[in-house]
């Protein structure tokens, strides 16, 4: 990406859990789940490539730029979906995420492995792959 005098390719693959693992998304909080952070990334100007998860935790991929700051992206939208959940969604569920996250950065060529991979989860979840999947992102 280019602003103003700046060239970046700020990309990061963010994870979280549900609190405690407890199986809190079910399909009907996931749909309304992915469409909120969706339109959240949108609302602070965050690239979203990718979301996808399994019932106890969260798989995010989004392009960030210099100014936005790795730690309040995950705080926004880890504390805005479950107020959404909670409070606005209408539905008669409750979800908490579980302290801190995970992340790390790609490259531009890894983003639609990754991409895949998220999509992927319960899939990957399902059949067990997990580690080789991880292994073979990393190289």
């Amino acid at each position: 990406m280019k602003r103003a005098g700046a060239f970046y390719q700020l990309v990061y693959h963010f994870t979280w859990s549900t609190k405690n693992r407890q199986p809190m998304i079910t399909p009907e909080v996931e749909a309304r789940l992915y469409a909120y952070i969706g339109y959240k990334c949108k609302e602070l100007g965050y690239r979203l490539h990718a979301i996808g998860g399994t019932g106890d935790h969260l798989h995010v991929l989004l392009s960030l730029t210099p100014t936005q700051l790795v730690a309040e992206a995950a705080k926004n939208l880890k504390g805005a979906s479950s107020h959404y959940i909670n409070k606005e969604s209408g539905l008669n569920a409750t979800l908490y995420w579980q302290d801190g996250y995970g992340v790390v950065t790609l490259r531009q060529s890894e983003i639609q492995k990754v991409v895949k991979y998220i999509l992927n989860q319960k899939e990957h979840h399902r059949q067990g792959r997990l580690a080789v999947l991880l292994e073979r992102a990393q190289e």
